[in-house]
């Protein structure tokens, strides 16, 4: 199912309506990508899908890439340690809820996670105990404005979109003064 919806994505020129996903930045970075794609390869894991530059028509003059699905995957590998940042998602099969909570807080990341389930109870436990600065139940990405957005660990600046963030550029002074001539203390 996965494979399917990530060969529906339609990746296509910005200015063009029915596109879904455009241009990675520039060459630099979907070489960046394509490395990856090899380094996954060379640690044991499959391409499900994807995996490739476009290389014909238009898109063949940017730097676009097709949606890559790796399977294979464990977490120890470069792909699920590493910020790839590129139309790339990893597989990891997991056993139980304290196994896939393990192993999102192996990470020297913490951005933000998402949990899909049914069960409220287990969306606030692994919400609770995976290490990020956002989980989302349910749904994935949504940033509304005002609410605070940043990471765990050596993700993100602080807490951005919330006036939270002013405390970051801001030094906390104590000064006490006696303004009485009588002694005291």
């Amino acid at each position: 199912a996965l494979v399917k919806a990530f060969n529906k994505v339609k990746v296509g020129l910005p200015w063009n309506d029915d596109t879904q996903m455009g241009s990675q930045i520039n060459e630099t970075q979907i070489k960046k990508i394509l490395s990856y794609v090899e380094i996954a390869k060379q640690e044991g894991a499959t391409i499900a899908c994807g995996g490739e530059r476009f290389t014909e028509g238009e898109l063949a003059k940017g730097a676009f890439m097709k949606p890559t699905l790796i399977t294979g995957v464990t977490n120890d590998m470069r792909v699920a340690q590493e910020e790839i940042f590129g139309p790339v998602a990893v597989v990891i099969k997991f056993h139980d809820e304290d196994e896939v909570v393990a192993m999102a807080n192996d990470s020297e990341y913490g951005l933000g996670g998402a949990v899909w389930t049914k069960d409220i109870n287990k969306a606030i436990r692994v919400a609770r105990n995976v290490e990020t600065g956002r989980m989302w139940v349910n749904t994935y990405n949504q940033i509304p404005e005002h609410s605070p957005f940043g990471g765990y660990k050596t993700s993100g600046i602080g807490r951005e979109t919330h006036k939270m963030i002013l405390n970051h550029y801001t030094q906390v002074k104590n000064i006490m003064i006696n303004l009485s001539y009588a002694p005291s203390g």
